[in-house]
């Protein structure tokens, strides 16, 4: 099952004090922290990897448009948003602009801990749904009138990664489908949410037609109960 540690948390902030209090509030959950100085630097990171939850110090400059392109973008949008205040102003501002929680300075480890805590059902929920599974599948792509193979690389109930001959466009819209090898079709609509130079990209699963959303579903459940097998397995040895 997913646990903490399986996170990763992006800090928005170049305040030394911050950075002590939620670095520490998150190294007690052994996951992962990334920290970025700026908001240009948080778009461009958000823009390239899946972040669970994200800390934004407001006193960044750009912070609440960050928040709210976090809400608008496509491998982020659910993230966990932790703004990090001063005035009760500041409070009432980022929860307009879509923060999750607004924790007060000055910051501490155990505060930073507890809000960790408190969004926990959350941030599980969300990781279980874009826990991607390694596979090894031929998805065929359509985007406007032009078709491709692509090799799937892994999925998840949100989306799936795959490697393709012909480069796609951020943000654009693609068709697509792909056979379950125990000979069931999946179909539908999806966004491509990020790309990289080595021919990789992220499609976010905007429409499953069909049973497409059944079939996924208990491949998914077959999955995770493997998963959860392996790892039992592994603790008794």
């Amino acid at each position: 099952m997913t646990t903490l540690s399986e996170l990763e948390f992006l800090l928005v902030s170049n305040d030394y004090a911050t950075l002590t209090a939620v670095s520490g509030g998150v190294k007690k959950y052994e996951a992962k922290l990334a920290l970025v100085p700026n908001a240009e630097a948080a778009k461009e990171l958000l823009g390239r990897r899946k972040i669970d939850a994200v800390f934004v110090d407001l006193e960044v400059d750009g912070a609440l448009l960050l928040i709210e392109a976090v809400r608008k973008g496509a491998s982020s949008a659910r993230a966990a948003i932790f703004a990090c205040v001063k005035t009760p102003a500041d409070t009432t501002q980022a929860l307009s602009a879509g923060a999750n929680f607004a924790l007060r300075a000055p910051l501490t480890i155990e505060g930073v801990a507890l809000h960790i805590t408190i969004a926990k059902e959350i941030l599980l929920r969300e990781r279980r749904r874009y826990f991607r599974h390694p596979v090894n599948l031929t998805v065929m792509l359509k985007e406007g009138s032009e078709e491709q193979q692509a090799r799937m690389t892994n999925l998840s109930e949100g989306g799936m990664a795959l490697r393709s001959l012909r480069p796609l466009k951020h943000g654009t819209t693609v068709e697509f489908w792909f056979e379950f090898t125990f000979g069931e079709e999946v179909s539908g609509r999806g966004q491509v949410a990020w790309t990289s130079t080595e021919g990789m990209a992220g499609i976010l699963f905007q429409t499953i037609h069909g049973m497409g959303r059944g079939y996924l579903g208990m491949w998914l459940t077959a999955q995770e109960q493997l998963k959860g097998t392996v790892e039992k397995g592994g603790e008794k040895g």
